[in-house]
């Protein structure tokens, strides 16, 4: 079976969400988040056909950020510790967000990459520092890709072109003071 691979990257934060329905507000817990999604433990769950409005409370910023979701994947705990009631991990997928809030979404996401907290393992640091630079640059290029309305995969080219030509003049320049 072929393994289904995310669009963005996600990173492990614990933020307080609300998803508003007809019934009622739900409150639950940010996971991890991406660019175009979250996973969200609640203890209720909302209507999962139908698509739902929710508002993840980001640190250091004075309003949540609202979006439009749909539910994608649900997983089930049995309940622990004496609670009758299950714990849901509720993975969205974002409809639609405000250009205002997916401006502060891209921000704080990228802020959480750059300040994710080290592993312990020393043999894990190069990899998981490495892992966040890439991962920082996706949420930048991604946010170019959003603000200025070109693909990811355009970017991407233009950015590789400009190195190749940035190279070949340096070569270019070297062969000519070598001959000099």
């Amino acid at each position: 079976m072929e393994k289904c691979r995310r669009e963005y990257a996600r990173i492990d934060v614990s933020w307080s969400a609300s998803i508003f329905t007809a019934a009622g507000l739900i409150e639950g817990q940010v996971k991890n988040i991406s660019i175009g999604g979250a996973l969200i433990n609640c203890r209720r769950l909302p209507d999962l056909e139908e698509t739902f409005h929710l508002a993840i409370e980001i640190p250091h910023y004075l309003f949540p950020v609202a979006a439009k979701a749909k539910q994608v994947r649900l997983n089930v705990y049995d309940s622990e510790g004496g609670s009758t009631s299950p714990s849901y991990d509720l993975a969205v997928l974002f409809l639609d967000m405000s250009e205002e809030d997916r401006k502060v979404f891209h921000e704080a996401i990228d802020r959480a990459f750059r300040t994710q907290p080290p592993p312990a393992a020393e043999e894990e640091k190069d990899a998981n520092t490495s892992s966040r630079i890439d991962n920082s640059l996706l949420v930048t290029v991604e946010k170019l890709s959003t603000d200025h309305g070109r693909s990811f995969k355009d970017l991407l080219e233009e950015a590789l072109q400009d190195l190749i030509t940035k190279y070949d003049r340096q070569a270019s320049d070297k062969d000519q003071s070598l001959q000099l």
